[in-house]
């Protein structure tokens, strides 16, 4: 390892890789990722399959506007394929299933347009919000005083409706729209964009997987990641050389801390970061659903039932058919609401191997093989996606990207578009590293004689 580098980068996962790598192509190759895990990729995994293939444990998914990911995994090498299997979403409440987007019945017809309405005034309040400062929203205060789920009781008149928009929230936050703030809600959706949020974020998929884009990237800054480095102590920020503990101890000229606001509490800071910063990191909410996929031999369901993706509101379980376009096996993967990680897998299983028997048929009951993967368990992450609580935002959010001396923040967490997905990871780290390179430069030609 080079201990006295221009830059260091905390973290390997996608946002501090793709960092590293806007740094190498501005010419900067004095630099090093170091990463706790003993692999690259952050929320970004793959599994192998006793049955060959392998399925991804964390991000997965692209859209045509995730022009960033797109673009750095061709750079990479890294082809896309279809994502999904194209289909309207179901939604299961009281024992009854309902495609939203499908022409109301007389028995859900004033549920239907209830929702319609919250949901178009959702999407106006939405554009109202900052998102590069969200907290300067002209009622920032009040809108962050309140939750989510604040707003959709106020704002449906049935029952149905507002399971229905609790479960939207669900599917895209997996989180309890109770526990949220409605402005955090409202950047985050702006972020991405109503329409391509709910439509084509789940377009395409890379072909090996997105940690692959990691590992490529990785494989090309060959020694500079180390890997088993977890970074325990910064200090020196705020003078002319910041100093790294990571066992060995790292000198640099520039820092880029790309991790999750929750998990930047591992590292002491010297001196103490201001407070806006520790209340940032301290009162982070992280959220994550439970992933399973099952595997069969074939999609045998495929033709046989008229959607491949159903949501209960009931039970907070979603599924949805990935299997290969080829049908050279059936997968379904699964998503289990945060409520559950306190039950023994065993009784989790059951209950999503009942789901699977009501929505995909009995059959379905039987996979070859069972996969489960929970974010929350993994040390150096403890959650997959982030979701604020009320008052967060509009007092601490001002933080998020100002650097503190010679500490710069990355991480999707931090970007201005597709937060909490691998877009604004990926986008976020390039900032940071064009924002390093920028400050680089400048020392350099004042060092410059005149």
């Amino acid at each position: 390892m080079n201990s006295h580098v221009e830059v260091a980068i905390v973290g390997a996962g996608i946002s501090g890789l793709s960092a590293a790598w806007e740094l190498h192509k501005l010419g900067i190759e004095s630099l090093v990722v170091l990463e706790a895990n003993s692999r690259v990729g952050g929320r970004t995994l793959n599994h192998p399959l006793v049955s060959g293939g392998y399925v991804e444990q964390g991000g997965t998914w692209a859209g045509p506007t995730h022009t960033a990911m797109l673009a750095l995994a061709k750079e990479m090498g890294v082809s896309i394929k279809k994502g999904k299997l194209e289909g309207q979403t179901f939604y299961g409440f009281q024992k009854k299933w309902t495609m939203l987007e499908a022409s109301p019945t007389s028995v859900s017809d004033i549920a239907q347009k209830d929702f319609a309405q919250a949901m178009t005034t959702f999407e106006a309040l939405c554009r109202t919000v900052p998102v590069e400062a969200p907290w300067q929203a002209s009622d920032a205060i009040m809108l962050d005083s309140m939750t989510m789920g604040d707003w959709i009781e106020q704002n449906t008149t049935t029952d149905e409706a507002r399971a229905w928009f609790e479960g939207c929230v669900r599917q895209i936050l997996s989180g309890d729209p109770k526990k949220v703030s409605l402005l955090w809600m409202l950047h985050f959706i702006h972020t991405a964009g109503f329409n391509d949020l709910l439509e084509t974020a789940e377009e395409f998929c890379c072909v090996g997987g997105t940690q692959q884009i990691s590992l490529n990237i990785a494989q090309r800054l060959g020694e500079r990641v180390v890997l088993n480095a977890p970074v325990t102590e910064i200090s020196g920020y705020d003078g002319s050389v910041v100093q790294l503990v990571c066992g060995e101890v790292v000198y640099a000229q520039q820092v880029i801390v790309a991790m999750m606001p929750k998990t930047v509490a591992h590292i002491q800071f010297y001196p103490p970061l201001p407070p806006i910063h520790r209340q940032l990191i301290a009162e982070w909410e992280t959220m994550s659903w439970i992933k399973f996929h099952a595997i069969y031999e074939k999609p045998w369901w495929q033709g046989q039932i008229i959607s491949g993706h159903f949501l209960n509101i009931d039970t907070k379980i979603e599924a949805f058919d990935i299997s290969p376009t080829d049908g050279s096996k059936g997968v379904i993967v699964g998503l289990l609401a945060p409520d559950y990680k306190t039950l023994p897998q065993s009784e989790r299983q059951e209950l999503w191997l009942a789901f699977l028997g009501e929505t995909f048929g009995e059959a379905a009951r039987q996979p070859l093989e069972l996969v489960e993967f929970d974010w929350h368990n993994q040390p150096w992450t403890g959650g997959c996606i982030s979701a604020l609580p009320p008052g967060l935002l509009t007092t601490a959010g001002s933080a998020l990207n100002s650097p503190v001396g010679r500490i710069h923040w990355a991480g999707t967490e931090r970007s201005s578009i597709w937060v909490n997905y691998i877009e604004g990871a990926i986008r976020s780290g390039q900032k940071a590293a064009r924002n390093v390179a920028a400050r680089l430069r400048s020392v350099s030609t004042e060092r410059s004689p005149s």
